[in-house]
């Protein structure tokens, strides 16, 4: 064996170079005593009082002793020096009843994993309490509020305190945490009404909301600080006006609508807020924002919809198609004022037919309560009011109340009226004797097919050819599209006949009662009292009404005829009625004189 070599060396251990033993033969011990001297000399090792230190460390005596002991038989001598190498120490949740191959966690029977540590004491989160501002839901729901913010919010929690007043509510809750999940809950619909939460520092209300200095601003706090600084109180106004160039956006690198690379999402939220911030806001401008449609405030209609005066003034819309998402029916009932001037859609269309008048008629027809367009009032000619017509929509022309040349036509125009259609709805046979000998009766329609018309006659395929009955459109005397040897078909002749025919048309329901609902003029001419009506009726009682117009042209009576006779002072001389669909009333109320641009008064305008 050399020397340093094999298991001294691997306990450190050196041994000396060997000096030759010769032995006798006699001196030879057999396997069986060395056995028996190994054997002994472990018992003794066993036997030795130890000091501690467990299995792991008998374990290692024994070994070393072991190891040394077998050397000796053999005649040589070893010393056994401690190895001076450090073990890296393993962390006891790396020890586990299945080994070191894997790390594993040791069981703990205090409801956690690995190492058992110190319970930490609770802290005292009372001067951490928050209170939240909760408004928008209806009377009569407020037991129902925290139980659904506390679904919401996917958090059980209970509230501190909760206070009411006015139709608001105050919830002060002890974690900072749930407080920022409430204010998240902003805008979320309860039964049938959108919440509005805020936080609040004072715990008496009313309160005012706050920002705290040393917070870090969100993306709402900074369009609320931009709304704020944009807002006219006095005014209702809020100028919007160069948003691109305003210091607060610019310092928080917040693009607003029409900047290049603006976010989708900051148009919407403007609008939103406004409406939650100025609920009584009635004008606003977007002027010289480069908008080139109106799509990222298109929940302007949405969250303004009582807004009266709108400023596109000098963007970059090219085409009506712009104006869509903020256009049509239900949207911005109340516009009365829209400034569009310096956009290229009016240029062109100025250019292109050498005025504005078909510019006039489109956005009439895109937004109808339409007072003031680019600060001159909105008026129309008869030709353009019919085309505009065609779209269906109310127009904003000029109208006038009951219009009578005198009192006497009032009057004779008034009772007539009262008492026809009492008779018209109630008992049409008595009303034949009110029409001359050479009177002339006539119906024009323009109805749609109604739903509950279709069922009607499918399931009745007779009833057209039913001579008792009659529909509005039997007898309409619309002559587009008949042939020359039809035309005056439709004109009913003589007492007899119109008397019989008005007691086939459908029943009807006129309730003069609603003024609201009718206008009437009446004017002296050579033929006679000219007396014309607008207004509905109904058939029934749950069916939808019919918009119509109605002329009549009368005649004082003379004593041979069968009107006095039965009490008339006048007979008719002609009747035309017009039955369309409904158009509602808003045609018959008389507009209030056109005032200046509302924009003019306001400052910077």
């Amino acid at each position: 064996m050399t020397e340093n070599k094999g298991l001294f060396a691997m306990f450190g251990g050196s041994a000396p170079k060997p000096t030759p033993v010769f032995t006798k033969a006699a001196d030879i011990k057999s396997k069986e005593e060395i056995a028996k001297s190994l054997a002994a000399a472990t018992a003794a090792a066993a036997n030795t009082p130890s000091t501690g230190g467990g299995a792991w460390k008998t374990a290692k005596k024994r070994g070393a002793r072991g190891l040394a002991l077998k050397a000796r038989t053999f005649g040589k001598s070893i010393t056994v020096s401690e190895n001076k190498t450090v073990l890296p120490d393993f962390d006891s949740e790396d020890v586990d009843m299945g080994g070191m191959g894997k790390k594993k966690k040791r069981y703990t029977p205090y409801g956690g994993r690995g190492r058992t540590r110190p319970t930490q004491k609770m802290e005292d989160t009372s001067d951490k309490r928050v209170d939240i501002l909760v408004a928008g839901f209806e009377a009569g729901t407020e037991a129902g509020v925290v139980p659904f913010l506390v679904q919401k919010s996917k958090k059980q929690w209970e509230p501190v305190d909760v206070k009411l007043d006015q139709g608001q509510m105050l919830i002060t809750v002890n974690d900072p945490i749930i407080a920022r999940i409430l204010v998240r809950l902003d805008g979320y619909i309860f039964g049938t009404q959108q919440l509005r939460i805020r936080l609040f520092n004072n715990p008496t209300l009313p309160m005012t909301p706050v920002v705290e200095g040393n917070k870090k601003l969100t993306t709402i706090d900074i369009l609320r600080n931009f709304l704020l600084s944009r807002w006219n109180s006095e005014l209702k106004y809020l100028n919007l006006d160069d948003m691109h160039s305003d210091p607060i956006l610019k310092k928080s690198a917040i693009k607003p609508p029409g900047s290049p690379g603006s976010n989708a999402i900051v148009g919407p939220a403007m609008m939103k807020l406004a409406g939650e911030m100025f609920a009584d806001i009635i004008t606003i401008s977007f002027a010289r924002n480069h908008l080139k449609n109106v799509q990222q405030i298109s929940t302007l209609a949405q969250y303004l919809p009582n807004i009266q005066n709108i400023s596109f003034q000098e963007n970059l819309f090219k085409d009506y198609a712009n104006l869509e998402a903020l256009s049509g029916t239900g949207k911005l009932k109340h516009l009365r004022e829209l400034l569009m001037a310096g956009n290229p859609l009016c240029e062109a269309e100025i250019k292109q037919r050498g005025n504005n008048r078909a510019y006039i008629r489109n956005m009439v027809k895109r937004f109808p309560s339409l007072v003031l367009l680019d600060g001159v009032p909105v008026q129309l000619t008869e030709e353009e009011i019919a085309t505009v017509h065609k779209t269906g929509r109310v127009l904003p022309v000029d109208t006038k109340p009951n219009f009578f040349d005198n009192e006497i036509s009032q009057a004779a125009a008034i009772d007539f009226i009262s008492k026809y259609y009492q008779l018209f709805d109630a008992n049409r046979v008595a009303l034949s004797v009110m029409y001359d000998s050479n009177a002339v009766f006539s119906i024009t329609t323009n109805i749609k097919l109604r739903a509950q018309q279709k069922v009607r006659r499918k399931d009745k395929k007779k009833m057209m050819d039913d001579e008792e009955k009659l529909t509005w459109t039997t007898l309409s005397r619309n002559l587009m599209g008949k042939a020359k040897k039809q035309e005056g078909k439709g004109l009913l002749v003589g007492p007899d006949v119109i008397g019989n025919t008005i007691c086939r048309l459908p029943t009807t329901i006129h309730d003069l009662q609603k003024t609201d609902d009718f206008v009437v003029d009446a004017h002296q001419s050579p033929v006679g009292l000219v007396i014309t009506l607008h207004g509905e009726f109904k058939e029934e009682e749950s069916t939808p009404p019919y918009s119509y117009d109605r002329t009549f042209v009368l005649r004082p009576a003379t004593p041979e005829t069968p009107a006095m006779a039965a009490g008339w002072p006048y007979v008719i001389m002609s009747d035309m009625l017009c039955v369309r669909d409904y158009i509602g009333n808003q045609g018959f109320k008389p507009q209030v004189a056109v005032p200046t641009s509302t924009f003019a008064c306001y400052p910077g305008a």
